[in-house]
């Protein structure tokens, strides 16, 4: 195991070898000599560039149901073939993608249902399985490696057409007079012609396609990189700079997965490292000598095109182990289950191969998705594998399947650091973790959430017009003494917090619905346990707006006890409207008490470590003592990694501020003073890690961090950061 433990959190990694000196950008290779001609290149480009950010998921999904993204899956199978040991015994629910993972699978004996949205990649694993079934493996080599696209002309009318479904026969009919090589068909493929014909010759690398064609051992390879750095530095940095803004949609990557390594330093240099010095390149690496020579050979491939494994994938293909799905995997577990509740024959699965694409999606997704895997998955056997562009674990949601980590690249035994296990290795070098979680070593259920507010939100312009103006006016009218509290408080600051907000209370959600952005994330994530019984606090959960993100049925059925805790009176009677309209008076309770008073959290909440989850939904920001919240906070939780610390509110700084050069690092410094002093006003106080650290004691470890801007009501120029934790008492 690699960089976690068995919940999947993130730990150090173990220190790897660095032969290209990852720590060092290309503008300290060449010297400062050079800047002035890199930042004159980023000025002329970078308005394109950033138009090409903006738009590259609208033109992924635009190419979606157009054209295939995929030509070959940019998944190394090996490396959960490698810890799966599937057989015949095994029933695999997957990404179909370009089918080469699903053929597989195939080859050793499962089961395989292949989803995928894109029907055109549907399309294409169609015409492989009907070629697989009738052509000899000579025929078929010579159109997917050899492309043979005359010869695929010649049979595809009479002897393939009749054997797809009818889209499938309709996307064919129109692409086959134009394709001419499969390894540079679709999107994917387009942008590798351009990348290992055009642009890596271009700066000095085209000597690798001699090498590959060659076969060159690894040492010879990795010895001419090691005097020709230089180039390769280039390359890193043109794809980090460049490409990666320009081009990511046609490689059918969106950038929330590429934003899941904003924190890592040269990730593109580490991936140069791990394929040229973790993997036998030349040799045995078919991802990268594909597209860099056009076609594959017989001796570096992928296993469906391997003349030893033909014949029982053909004969596996021709018993229909092999199911391909237009539309996702949830909708396709939804048909699934709908089977199930009609006692009709229904699938049961042993293993989900999720590839890559928990990466695309957000919170939200990843819960709904996984909480009907759950359902579909052997409780006995079934085993959950995904890979990620993220260093850790990248959702709460994943953690709660406690997964263990995979060791994608594995070093001889007894050898010496930086000597590798090539015919183990990702040979892909792109994806920074694998996981695998067995359902019966799984000890919370992933619960559906509620995602669509109340119809009740809904609101005008002029409404939210009004709430801002309330908000912004306060300070002066508080000033001049023309703000009277309506209702006794505990305190000070009671009283100010009942001010600010009693002309707000029958408006507070409807307002504050569109810019407290980290919210409902965090709410998606809190982790329900299995055996149920839970206890929850929400400090400053004001309206109780809170639970309505948790359907009530679970709610009734995962918790025994949620106190919604308050400072505001006005706040909590529109809480305890809503509790009793949704039937959950005799779970749910209002507690009028400040927080950070001993005295009164004893009174008024359960004993010190008795309580599941402790909540702060935007309110720690608001209170004066946050170090004595987060103190009592933590007294409440239980131990032992059953108590849960949950915090979504705005914060000063994104945390990646180090990785900027120093222009922009000087601007963000100048903009967090100013939504410092702005948010200020208003009485809010933008979180920094300072907070945990002085309020929380070495039990405590953060289990899950996440930061992003989020945009603000009549203010679209103010984009502050915000963002959510998770926090375990052990």
């Amino acid at each position: 195991m690699a960089n976690c433990d068995a919940k999947g959190k993130n730990v150090p990694m173990k220190q790897k070898f660095n032969r290209l000196d990852c720590t060092n950008s290309l503008e300290d290779a060449v010297g400062w000599c050079m800047s002035p001609v890199v930042w004159c290149f980023l000025s002329i480009i970078s308005p394109f560039l950033f138009l090409m950010k903006l738009v590259t998921d609208k033109l992924l999904f635009f190419m979606v149901g157009r054209n295939v993204i995929y030509n070959v899956n940019w998944e190394d199978p090996r490396v959960e073939r490698e810890v799966l040991n599937l057989n015949e015994s095994d029933n695999v629910i997957t990404i179909a993608s370009a089918g080469c993972n699903s053929l597989d699978y195939i080859i050793d004996g499962a089961q395989v249902t292949a989803c995928d949205l894109n029907d055109c990649q549907i399309a294409l694993c169609e015409i492989k399985v009907a070629a697989a079934k009738i052509l000899t493996y000579e025929e078929f080599f010579s159109i997917f490696a050899s492309n043979d696209c005359d010869f695929f002309r010649e049979i595809y009318p009479k002897r393939l057409r009749h054997m797809l479904t009818a889209p499938s026969a309709s996307f064919w009919d129109e692409k086959i007079k134009g394709i001419d090589s499969f390894m540079y068909f679709g999107a994917s493929g387009g942008l590798a012609y351009v990348a290992f014909r055009i642009f890596f010759p271009m700066i000095g690398l085209g000597w690798i396609r001699n090498a590959c064609a060659e076969r060159m051992p690894p040492n010879e390879f990795q010895g001419i990189i090691d005097v020709n750095k230089i180039y390769i530095k280039t390359a890193a940095w043109l794809i980090k700079k460049v490409l990666e803004p320009f081009a990511i949609a046609f490689a059918g990557v969106p950038l929330r997965q590429i934003q899941l390594g904003n924190k890592r330093h040269n990730t593109w240099l580490t991936v140069f490292e791990n394929i040229i010095y973790r993997t036998d390149f030349c040799g045995d690496n078919y991802f990268y000598n594909g597209y860099i020579l056009g076609y594959f050979d017989k001796h570096c491939c992928p296993n469906y095109l391997k003349e030893e494994n033909f014949a029982t994938m053909q004969k596996n293909l021709k018993k229909g182990n092999l199911t391909l799905y237009t539309g996702t995997i949830e909708g396709f577990l939804k048909e699934n289950m709908a089977l199930k509740a009609a006692n009709k024959p229904f699938d049961t699965f042993t293993v989900a191969s999720l590839l890559d694409h928990m990466d695309w999606m957000p919170h939200e997704w990843i819960n709904s998705e996984i909480s009907i895997l759950m359902k579909n998955m052997d409780p006995a056997n079934g085993r959950v594998f995904w890979r990620s562009f993220a260093n850790d674990v990248h959702s709460p949601i994943l953690q709660h399947l406690n997964p263990v980590e995979i060791d994608q690249y594995p070093e001889v035994e007894g050898a010496h650091a930086g000597q590798y296990a090539y015919h183990s290795c990702d040979r892909v070098g792109m994806y920074f973790s694998s996981w695998i979680a067995n359902i019966s070593d799984c000890g919370n259920t992933i619960e559906p959430r509620s995602t669509l507010a109340p119809p009740s939100l809904c609101r005008s312009f002029f409404t939210t017009l009004k709430t801002g103006f309330k908000i912004v006016s306060f300070p002066i009218k508080q000033a001049i003494g023309l703000v009277e509290t309506k209702k006794d408080t505990a305190n000070g600051h009671g009283k100010n917090i009942e001010a600010f907000y009693q002309d707000q209370a029958s408006v507070y959600d409807s307002f504050r619905e569109n810019f407290l952005h980290a919210r409902c994330p965090m709410l998606t994530c809190i982790p329900t346990k299995t055996v149920g019984d839970m206890v929850w606090i929400d400090v400053g959960g004001g309206t109780a707006r809170n639970l309505e993100f948790i359907p009530v049925d679970v709610l009734k059925k995962k918790f025994k006890k949620i106190i919604v805790v308050d400072i505001s009176p006005s706040l909590l009677e529109v809480a305890k409207a809503r509790v009793a309209k949704h039937g959950l008076s005799d779970v749910v309770e209002c507690v009028c008490c400040d927080f950070t008073d001993e005295k009164s959290v004893k009174k008024h909440l359960p004993k010190a470590g008795t309580v599941d989850i402790v909540t702060f939904s935007y309110s720690l920001s608001m209170i004066p003592n946050k170090k004595c919240a987060v103190e009592n906070a933590q007294r409440l939780l239980k131990s032992k990694g059953d108590g849960c610390l949950g915090v979504a509110d705005f914060f000063e700084r994104s945390g990646r501020e180090h990785l900027l050069q120093y222009p922009i690092q000087l601007l963000r410094w100048l903009e967090s003073k100013a939504h410092k002093y702005y948010f200020r006003c208003d009485g809010v106080h933008l979180l920094t890690d300072e907070v945990f650290e002085s309020g929380l004691d070495e039990s405590m470890s953060k289990q899950f961090e996440e930061k992003f801007r989020g945009s603000v009501p009549l203010l679209p120029i103010l984009r502050p950061y915000q963002g959510f934790a998770f926090f375990e008492k052990n």
